[in-house]
């Protein structure tokens, strides 16, 4: 029973603990990571996932409040390197009173693909906050059966 009433929101102690952090809630924008930090040197890295299918290797890339004017896309050799900026919305709420879940500022993002993919027939489609690449594997990297003849091993040193 004594435990119970410990726990008890009549409790003094937590009558006062939740008025500390009433009186401290004004303060609490001033110790947030985003004030502490210089938002242009902000960086953040994307998350990428990667998926292969028999013909082709899959990236889905999350981008979420960003648009095709804000990125861009390039390869340079095997290197694929997503970069861009997503900026913070204007006008979302008093200047101190505002928390995101989203990080904000540059990104940078750098895959190195493998050999044998088709890069010329790459295709990149952004939809809902997602970016899809498809990138087909050329027709040299394909599996393909390799046929086996049956012989005799007399015929075989014969050959050789």
């Amino acid at each position: 029973m004594r435990f119970n009433r410990l726990f008890d929101n009549r409790n003094p102690v937590w009558n006062l603990l939740d008025r500390f952090e009433d009186d401290l809630r004004p303060f609490q924008p001033m110790f947030s990571w985003d004030n502490m930090t210089d938002t242009a040197d902000r960086t953040f890295t994307l998350a990428v996932g990667t998926g292969w299918t028999e013909n082709a290797l899959n990236l889905r890339v999350s981008m979420p409040a960003v648009t095709e004017k804000d990125f861009n896309l390039s390869i340079h050799g095997n290197r694929l390197t997503i970069r861009g900026e997503r900026t913070e919305p204007k006008n979302f709420g008093e200047n101190g009173s505002v928390t995101y879940g989203l990080r904000y500022g540059k990104f940078e993002r750098s895959i190195e693909l493998p050999t044998g993919l088709d890069l010329d027939a790459m295709k990149a489609k952004l939809h809902h906050g997602v970016l899809d690449i498809h990138i087909p594997m050329g027709r040299e990297s394909k599996v393909r059966a390799i046929p086996v003849e049956v012989g005799t091993l007399e015929a075989a040193v014969a050959a050789a």
